[in-house]
């Protein structure tokens, strides 16, 4: 019992440090679409795809569908809320053992730094200390950053794609609204998966004890799978609401805390 009190601390600690110069085509439905002139039709084993919401880099078209309506769930909950998100999005499919299209580390520094400049360099240092902090920890239980990726959706603001991907055209913040990267349920179970075994491993719990931990863990592991997959929907919900100017801070929290409640 000791051992799993230690692991969810070491588990929730490690989730809240929680893309050719040509024109090219994406794959859509039942026809060819033009997608934004100067996009990769490829980056790595994701193609770009035409999606509900805009469009998408995934490693396959079903993975694409099974997005659309995680995204899609959410957009029909703002809509009534009379909530308008962006029209067109762009998502970064985060798939089972794909490697994602840029180093989560770059994509968090460039986010403090931004924050840092709206705020006259304010905290910068001490965020990018907590990032460093964060990192090591993460090396201690045998992870790299790129593992927050796997098991939390991060918004991206698309003028900060052409620094974070090279190729990505210059104007992408003119040709998006929003953009984000999205994990696959298999990728949040294989995640999971190997925080579980990362935080067993820092405290050296044996073969023996793993063996009579394992219903114990199996009912965590199927709990917290449960949770982030909820938190997922949630951290969609929450990024469109966030940009409604017209609501208060109060406001945007009962809203986001009554759609929780719904799923």
């Amino acid at each position: 019992m000791e051992t799993r009190k230690t692991l969810v601390p070491i588990c929730l600690a490690v989730v809240m440090l929680c893309l050719l110069e040509v024109p090219v085509w994406a794959k859509g439905g039942k026809s060819e679409i033009a997608a934004p002139e100067g996009w990769p039709g490829r980056m790595g084993k994701r193609e770009l795809y035409v999606a509900d919401f805009g469009y998408a880099y995934a490693g396959s078209k079903s993975s694409v569908a099974k997005m659309e309506k995680i995204v899609l769930k959410a957009l029909e909950e703002l809509d009534k809320e009379g909530v308008k998100p962006g029209a067109k999005g762009l998502v970064f499919v985060m798939g089972k053992k794909e490697k994602p299209p840029f180093e989560a580390e770059t994509l968090l520094t460039m986010v403090a730094r931004r924050q840092s400049e709206q705020k006259d360099g304010e905290d910068l240092e001490k965020t990018l200390e907590a990032l460093e902090d964060g990192k090591k920890e993460m090396e201690e239980l045998g992870l790299d950053m790129n593992f927050i990726l796997s098991i939390a959706p991060k918004p991206i603001e698309p003028n900060l794609l052409p620094e974070l991907i090279q190729g990505f055209p210059r104007d992408a913040g003119r040709q998006i609204d929003w953009c984000m990267t999205i994990p696959t349920e298999s990728n949040i179970k294989y995640g999971l998966k190997k925080m579980f075994a990362a935080g067993l491993k820092k405290e050296k719990v044996g073969i023996v004890k793993q063996v009579a931990l394992f219903p114990f863990l199996a009912i965590a592991e199927n709990k917290a799978i449960s949770e982030l997959k909820k938190a997922r929907q949630s951290v969609i919900y929450q990024f469109f609401m966030e940009d409604q100017e017209h609501l208060t801070k109060e406001q945007k929290e009962e809203k986001v805390k009554a759609f929780q409640e719904r799923l």
